[in-house]
């Protein structure tokens, strides 16, 4: 009986548009909860400003929700697999709406800080169960499908509040940016609650090989230890590279450039070219030295962004957020991709909240260089995070050769030849 869910099943009676519209609820979740996080980037010059809250406190903030994220991913990827993933989903989605109206009815930093806690809370037991809720949906896909969606939502949050507070200025623009996913969670729930939208789940069946040979093989075997390894070396390189871009870089532009739409503007060079490469890769998204790639053009961004100094000019400002975008794109995508290929089916959600635990670790990188930029300089950290993201590369690069090797002694695995090179 406790087995149900994750043997081979007898395909149920199941309306296609059922489940369609299942997967339509899930991914709405998890856009919510990306724009309810990441919309508060480009509301830190305004609350700068209007509530007067001093930088390191807001940089605090935007790091401390990084804390609340912990027992949201862990214990929602793990509760989601005894318990159900709709729960924990709606669940996160009412505490990511009751932190953003707190920092609205209480825009001080003893508000903004608590409002960021208990968003990231609820961000990460959206984040962890809702992926692994696509990932039941869609074995084969589900998983990357919901990293693209939570990083549009990540896109469009600073890209709204920016706009926002650009075109509607003071306490009412910060009223209004609040507002929004205030309203947006509070819809993605009540759809949760709709048992014909979102219990609607497929039968687990082993995933078949795609015909173009474009995915690297599902294993049968699977182990936590194994997935995790190759999972983690990504996550590093996740979150750490847009807050950079969002939340550093921008306070390295001089001149003229400045206000809540230049974050915007990070956000949507970064995680737009995250998303891109995300969909623009999906035909070769098992080649697992796309990891490689990503590694290394993280490795390119902070060392650019280390040798241009405290001071950068526009023109470097861009091309390093296009190149750091590119490298959170590829990086979430084959760790997710990984998590689905190697994880346990009775473990997925566990797996997947270890792995966000790790990535979002990036969002306190901002605050760590910001704080001791003046003592150590600001070329320096990103040098030694150039280094560590190219030894992550390497260590990426030589468990694809072992796993190559592998399936080539394996007499049960597929030939590497099925797959691009």
């Amino acid at each position: 009986m406790g087995q149900r869910t994750f043997a081979p099943t007898r395909p149920v009676a199941m309306p296609s548009s059922g489940r369609r519209r299942a997967i339509w609820v899930t991914l709405a979740a998890l856009l919510a909860a990306g724009w309810s996080t990441n919309h508060f980037a480009a509301l830190l010059p305004v609350l700068a400003e209007v509530e007067h809250i001093a930088k390191p406190g807001l940089d605090a903030a935007f790091g401390l929700y990084a804390l609340g994220l912990l027992p949201g991913l862990l214990l929602g990827g793990g509760l989601s697999d005894r318990r159900g993933r709709r729960p924990v989903v709606l669940t996160g989605l009412v505490l990511c709406g009751g932190g953003n109206l707190v920092m609205l009815i209480w825009p001080t930093l003893a508000g903004v800080m608590l409002g960021r806690l208990v968003v990231g809370v609820g961000v990460g037991l959206v984040a962890s169960a809702g992926t692994a809720w696509a990932g039941d949906h869609d074995a084969a896909k589900g998983a990357a499908r919901a990293g693209v969606v939570l990083t549009t939502g990540f896109a469009a949050g600073p890209l709204a509040s920016g706009l926002i507070a650009q075109f509607t200025p003071g306490e009412t623009g910060l009223v209004v940016a609040f507002a929004v996913p205030v309203l947006l969670t509070g819809v993605s729930a009540l759809l949760c609650l709709r048992p014909d939208y979102a219990s609607v789940v497929a039968p687990h069946r082993t995933p078949r090989p795609p015909r173009d040979g474009s995915s690297a093989p599902f294993v049968e075997d699977r182990r936590l230890g194994p997935a995790l390894a190759a999972a983690l070396p990504m996550t590093l390189w996740v979150f750490s590279c847009v807050t950079v871009a969002m939340i550093v870089l921008t306070e390295r532009i001089g001149g003229q450039y400045g206000g809540p739409m230049l974050p915007a503007v990070a956000a949507v060079l970064a995680l737009g070219t995250g998303i891109v490469v995300q969909l623009g890769t999906r035909r070769i998204a098992g080649w697992r030295p796309l990891g490689v790639v990503g590694a290394g053009l993280a490795a390119t961004a902070f060392l650019i962004s280390g040798v241009a100094g405290s001071r950068m000019s526009i023109a470097t400002f861009v091309l390093c957020s296009i190149v750091f975008g590119a490298a959170y794109g590829l990086c979430l995508g084959q760790g997710l991709r990984d998590v689905d290929r190697l994880a346990p089916r009775s473990t997925r959600g566990l797996v997947i909240g270890i792995f966000y635990v790790v990535t979002y670790t990036g969002f306190a990188l901002p605050f760590v260089l910001n704080t001791y930029q003046d003592s150590i300089g600001a070329a320096a950290p990103m040098l030694v995070l150039a280094a560590l993201a190219a030894a992550s590369a390497l260590t990426r690069l030589v468990q694809v050769r072992q796993g190559d090797h592998r399936q080539d002694t394996h007499p049960g695995s597929r030939s590497t030849a099925s797959r691009p090179r």
